[in-house]
This record gives structure tokens, C-alpha cells and sequence, in this order.
């Protein structure tokens, strides 16, 4: 089971991201006689890490649970995902920090979501 600060997701939550973040900062540049300079260090925090649900779904009311956190808490909290705690913020840098899909288009909204995504930064 996932806890997101408070608020325990029932559905299975995939780390979307797992394998494709970048772990190490680098630049390069050309010296005068065209030699490379690289500089590189490890990034210790600030990872990208989003969840998802994929072809699955979560309830609405969760859903809904996590974008009022998400619209609320600019400071950090506690993610517990696969038996690993997580010191996170939402990741608002480059759109929503929840997204889904309902599963079935309805007025309203449908109480099931689907292609759920939840994005944080590690602290």
C-alpha cells in the first residue's frame, strides 16, 4: 500500500519513472584548444519521481484527496511507497502535480480514474 502524507491510495501505484531519472548533473564545455572540460556531481535531491496507475484505476474520492493536498501542501511530507519512506514535495514544476482520466466519460465525472499520475520531488 502507498501512503501519500496521510491519505492511503488502495490501488497498486507503479514508479513510472524508476529507471529514466536522471542521478548525475553535468555540463561541458570546450577549452580554447578544444579540449572537452566536464564537470559532473551527483544529485543528492530533487529527484523526479512519478507514480501512476497506468491501464489501472483509484477512487475519485482519493483522487480528489490528493489534488486538494497537492493544491494546499508547499512543504514537505511523507511518501511511504514500497516499504521505503520518501521525504517529498509535489513536483509543480512542469504542470499538474495529479492527472488522471476518467475510466467512463459521465457528467459529473465517473468515480473510477485511470492513467493517474502523481509527481514529486525527493528532498
Amino acid at each position: 500500500m502507498t501512503t501519500i502524507d496521510t491519505i492511503a491510495i488502495s490501488a497498486d501505484l507503479l514508479w513510472l519513472n524508476r529507471d529514466n531519472t536522471p542521478r548525475v548533473a553535468a555540463n561541458m564545455k570546450r577549452a580554447l584548444n578544444g579540449a572537452p572540460l566536464v564537470q559532473q556531481t551527483i544529485i543528492p535531491a530533487g529527484i523526479a519521481m512519478e507514480l501512476g496507475t497506468k491501464s489501472g484505476w483509484i477512487q475519485r474520492t482519493e483522487f480528489e484527496q490528493l489534488k486538494a493536498h497537492a493544491a494546499i501542501t508547499l512543504t514537505a511530507f511523507t511518501l511511504a511507497y514500497e516499504g521505503t519512506t520518501y521525504n517529498v514535495v509535489w513536483d509543480n514544476t512542469a504542470g499538474a502535480p495529479v492527472a488522471g482520466e476518467d475510466v467512463f466519460d459521465e457528467v459529473g465525472g465517473f468515480e473510477q480514474l485511470t492513467n493517474v499520475v502523481v509527481k514529486f520531488l525527493t528532498m
